[in-house]
């Protein structure tokens, strides 16, 4: 039939097109198996969706200087509240080590802050435990009131930008499936397996 042929350019557009309206279902599948696959993982974890800005706060060190949580921006930041004379927190620590070891630290920090009022049961802590990620010990103005936190441990997952994510209430087993598979979704990297 004459006239019925398509010229270079609409058959052109016409392959872009179809790609595009593909490409466009693929993002949109992919975005719902990505909520999907979120819903099931907060709940697995016990994790309480956030959404809000981190706050601005130093975190003390050792030696009496200031680190701005700001520091760790680039990173995806796992902050636990914790105390030596919690039992709770204290039980929870060897999975929380765990978890760490299992996440590349160029990628995924962990920030530990301790809850007690002196340095001395602290350092008598860590020197019998030692701790692989960054302790600081909280002292005024109280970084726990700035994340509004009653309890220990309690725990927070801030993105890159300083974006809290999601708070985990109280003590629990972290290295888990649920939990590794979690962290990864929000773009953290496991470590690869030694070969």
């Amino acid at each position: 039939m004459a006239g019925s042929r398509f010229t270079p350019t609409q058959l052109v557009v016409g392959v872009l097109l179809v790609l595009a309206v593909g490409g466009a279902f693929f993002v949109a599948q992919s975005r719902r198996a990505r909520n999907e696959a979120r819903i099931r993982l907060l709940a697995a974890t016990a994790a309480v969706p956030l959404g809000v800005q981190a706050p601005e706060v130093q975190l003390w060190k050792r030696d009496g200087t200031a680190v701005p949580l700001s520091r760790y921006r680039g990173k995806l930041v796992f902050v636990n509240f914790w105390a030596t004379w919690c039992g709770p927190c204290l039980q929870e620590m060897p999975s929380l080590i765990a978890l760490h070891q299992a996440f590349d630290p160029a990628d995924l920090a962990f920030v530990s802050i301790a809850e007690d009022d002196a340095w001395p049961p602290l350092d008598a802590y860590l020197r019998a435990n030692p701790l692989p990620f960054d302790v600081y010990r909280d002292q005024p103005p109280r970084v726990e009131e700035r994340f509004q936190t009653t309890a220990y441990p309690t725990s927070f997952l801030l993105d890159r930008e300083g974006q809290a994510l999601y708070r985990f209430n109280g003590s629990r087993e972290w290295n888990t499936a649920a939990m590794r598979e979690l962290l990864v979704l929000e773009g953290a990297r496991l470590v690869e397996p030694a070969r």
